[in-house]
């Protein structure tokens, strides 16, 4: 794909972005869609097919960057905590964004699980893949120990990001989740301190 493509495909992702954020999946039409590019409604049938296949490539999208920013955090040079806080906070954080940005969020994110779950699922495998191996290296570096909890990376991966996807509830903003995603690690990895490496 040229770069004009690409470029004109990014112009549309952004204005159906502030359509759906302002008027919700139901109420967002082609015709707002192309009203925010400044171009007419038949150029957009050039890109996508319909209003559905947009909104599947926005979730791509917004699922893309936030798995971009967590692959980041994890490979920084920063202490161990905050790179897990960071990635944790970078994949959950930026969906909440998402559903801040609109009065409709609530709707967003139900059409978003009836018309993306594949692209839903399939980022949170790749999510916990990525974890695993960065707590796997952690364990390696004897930065933790995950023997003595009976934990493997792969399990603690799957426990911490189920655990920061359940801090949404009753958090009431984004920021109250991501305050308690960086506790989540904090008490996370006090525990597996305390416990220490255990008889095999």
């Amino acid at each position: 794909m040229s770069d004009g493509l690409d470029r004109r495909r990014a112009a549309i992702l952004d204005a159906a972005y502030a359509a759906f954020a302002r008027y919700g999946y139901r109420r967002t039409s082609m015709e707002q869609i192309a009203r925010g590019t400044g171009a007419s409604r038949a150029s957009l049938y050039l890109h996508f097919a319909n209003k559905e296949e947009i909104f599947r490539a926005l979730c791509e999208r917004v699922h893309g960057e936030a798995l971009d920013a967590a692959e980041a955090a994890l490979e920084s040079e920063a202490p161990l905590a905050s790179r897990l806080e960071d990635a944790l906070v970078a994949k959950v954080g930026r969906l909440l964004d998402v559903v801040a940005d609109s009065p409709h969020g609530e709707e967003i994110v139900d059409e978003s699980s009836r018309l993306c779950g594949d692209i839903v699922l399939a980022s949170s495998e790749r999510f916990q893949k990525r974890f695993a191996t960065a707590l796997a290296a952690a364990a390696r570096a004897g930065e933790i120990h995950l023997s003595g909890a009976g934990l493997t990376a792969p399990s603690a991966a799957q426990l911490l990001r189920l655990a920061a996807t359940g801090l949404k509830s009753e958090a009431g903003n984004a920021r109250e989740v991501r305050k308690r995603t960086r506790k989540l690690v904090r008490i996370f990895l006090a525990g597996l301190d305390a416990i220490g490496d255990g008889p095999e």
